[in-house]
């Protein structure tokens, strides 16, 4: 009984140190950020993206925190996380044929990237023309890669009541993401500034989430916790260590960059 409670002592005190020292980054990374809250939003965006203005959405004077090709990769992958968050502790492979459409659209998402890349060094078009469709596009199938690897890892990791099915296994699913994707779009090219702010904070609320999620799958591993957690309650204290270590690193890189423009 009283290891219990020794025990309980010691993991409040982690917990409350997490809690602080998560409060102590996220107020560094504010008061180093552009003013306002979408100036906020804008600073988190330079540390995963160049910004480039001529590939990125704008409406007046409001450009996105990220380029289109990452407003797609973001965007996408929040929509299947969202999906996978409801649907369960699914933790199986998606099938041959579903793996296979996945390196394809890394394939696609990463020949677009490296065809704009060129493009702009030699000044005219390498492969093919490059503009903000095929970067969202593009982007989009990455989404689609992320968010099902990333879900399916922290449920592989995490959970000791993982269920066996697999994220991907209906074709629908492929079409319905499609389908909330073209919605999407047709918001993003409305070039409506409201509707980007809105998109905007959506997008980074998920770089937060991706990075947050791939650190606590890294300290869960580190302290071999893998498949001990039932509920998510459980996992406050590697959650808020993933968290506290993706504002860190993003405190570091603005501050890179920052020095480096």
């Amino acid at each position: 009984m009283l290891f219990e409670k020794i025990k309980l002592y010691k993991k409040t005190i982690l917990i409350t140190g997490l809690f602080l020292i998560a409060a102590s980054f996220t107020w560094l990374l504010i008061s180093n950020s552009l003013p306002g809250c979408y100036g906020k939003i804008s600073t988190i965006g330079a540390s995963v993206c160049h910004q480039i203005p001529s590939h990125s959405f704008s409406a007046g004077s409001v450009q996105f925190p990220v380029c289109a090709r990452c407003a797609g990769l973001y965007l996408g992958s929040f929509i299947g996380l969202v999906y996978a968050f409801i649907s369960g502790k699914k933790k199986g492979i998606p099938k041959k044929g579903y793996l296979i459409l996945l390196a394809i659209l890394f394939i696609l998402w990463s020949g677009d990237g490296v065809n704009s890349f060129v493009s702009d060094f030699i000044n005219e078009p390498f492969l093919y023309q490059t503009n903000n469709l095929t970067r969202l596009i593009t982007g989009y199938g990455m989404g689609l890669v992320m968010s099902t690897a990333l879900a399916t890892l922290f449920n592989i990791t995490v959970w000791d009541n993982g269920e066996k099915d697999a994220l991907l296994k209906h074709v629908n699913q492929i079409f319905g993401y499609a389908a909330i994707c073209v919605i999407i779009s047709y918001l993003l090219f409305a070039k409506q500034a409201v509707l980007l702010q809105i998109a905007g904070h959506i997008t980074i609320f998920t770089v937060l989430t991706i990075i947050s999620f791939l650190y606590s799958i890294f300290w869960i591993i580190t302290f071999r916790k893998e498949n001990q957690f039932s509920q998510w309650k459980h996992l406050i204290m590697f959650l808020l260590a993933g968290y506290a270590t993706a504002i860190g690193q993003i405190l570091l890189l603005v501050s890179l960059r920052s020095k480096i423009l």
